[in-house]
This record gives structure tokens, sequence and C-alpha cells, in this order.
């Protein structure tokens, strides 16, 4: 598998604001965040989501799925 560059990926990534910002947006989300581990990853000093684990993580909520273990 072929690694993808920081700038290839970094579109990919949500700030903590932007994250945030998807989750105050709705009630249910709110309180499942704050219980919950979300999926992220270490870039510089700061914590970044992909749009794509995050999305996945929403949609799991939504329909009644537990969580994803951590790796």
């Amino acid at each position: 598998m072929a690694k993808r560059s920081i700038a290839e990926s970094s579109s990919d990534l949500l700030t903590t604001e932007e994250v945030m910002e998807r989750l105050l947006a709705d009630e249910s989300l709110r309180r499942s965040a704050a219980r919950c581990v979300l999926p992220a990853i270490r870039h510089g000093k700061e914590w970044r989501f992909r749009k794509r684990d995050l999305d996945a993580w929403i949609e799991r909520h939504r329909s009644g799925l537990p969580p994803l273990p951590s790796a």
C-alpha cells in the first residue's frame, strides 16, 4: 500500500474546531462524543480527525451500533 503524503492527506483532516462544529449541531452526537473516544491521529502537536473516520463514527452512532474498539 502506497503512503500518502501529508499534503495529499491534509485536505481529509479536520481540526478539533471543525469536529466540534459538526458535533455541536446535534445534541445526541454531542452527548455521545463526550462519553466516547473519537477516532483521531496526532499531526505535529495537534490532533486531527479524518473526515471519513468521523463520518463513519457519526453513522454508527445514528444507526445505534456500538462504537468500534480503539486501536
